[in-house]
């Protein structure tokens, strides 16, 4: 053995000696994060392709709990533009309620209706969850989400509200970098066509669901009804037209969907 091997091994057995017992060494984690200067995505029957053009060498920037990685594939950022209304506070010619405002939560009137929980789910069992994000959608019903998924796949799109039955596209949804989806054009926008024509040729999400276990149903009358008797007002589920009192005015259309067992349709 030559020298130099002699005291390169001798090192290698003196620093495995030093570690103390129980240290484990871990191979470095990098976040695949990039600066792109440029990219591309095209699809077509046969499959998809992106690619983005980073660095030249890779680099690892971090900063507390940030840490970006240079010269790695780029996830695409998609665009979901969305349009849907909901039964309860559709006021015609369509336009939904000021719900946020006629309800105490901002002050100044605007157009903002409330706010929805929007989910992208597999478009195969059991349906995982892709990416979920809550905002709030605008009075003539529209809707703009960005975020990162896998472009070029299928997804349900799911709605979820605070007083709406939850609803689903009716088919798994092909996500682009600009997707346009329209709830409100058709009941069979929807799973199971489940939604209800709240004008001719206007379709909304059921109003009612009050407890939120997919169904309308006596639970939600009488969540409903105790809100009624004490005269509640201000920010609450059982708000169904969304004027900001929870009254007999809220009552109709949800004993309208409890007759019509009305329940949430997806697969």
């Amino acid at each position: 053995m030559k020298s130099q091997d002699y005291y390169y091994v001798l090192f290698i057995i003196c620093t495995l000696a030093y570690l103390p017992f129980g240290t484990s060494v871990t191979a470095q984690t990098l976040t695949p994060q990039v600066i792109a200067s440029a990219g591309a995505y095209s699809t077509n029957t046969a499959g998809s392709l992106s690619y983005t053009v980073g660095e030249a060498v890779t680099k690892t920037l971090s900063s507390g709990n940030h840490m970006l990685t240079q010269g790695f594939q780029q996830p695409f950022r998609m665009t979901i533009h969305l349009k849907a209304f909901i039964q309860g506070y559709y006021a015609g010619s369509g336009i939904l309620q000021n719900v946020l405002y006629n309800e105490g939560v901002t002050s100044v009137t605007s157009n903002e209706c409330d706010t929805i929980q929007l989910l992208l789910r597999e478009a195969n069992p059991p349906y995982s969850i892709a990416y979920s994000t809550s905002q709030v959608i605008k009075t003539d019903g529209t809707l703009t989400i960005n975020g990162q998924v896998t472009l070029g796949a299928s997804y349900y799109i799911v709605i979820k509200h605070r007083n709406a039955l939850e609803t689903w596209s009716a088919n798994p949804v092909v996500v682009g970098e600009n997707t346009d989806y329209d709830f409100t054009t058709s009941s069979n926008k929807a799973y199971g066509d489940n939604q209800v024509e709240v004008e001719p040729g206007v379709w909304a999400f059921y109003s009612g669901d009050i407890i939120a276990d997919e169904n309308i149903d006596l639970l939600d009358i009488t969540a409903l009804e105790a809100d009624i008797a004490i005269f509640q007002y201000g920010y609450f589920a059982t708000d169904i037209n969304g004027d900001g009192n929870v009254d007999l005015l809220d009552s109709p259309s949800l004993e309208a969907n409890i007759n019509a067992f009305i329940y949430s349709a997806h697969p």
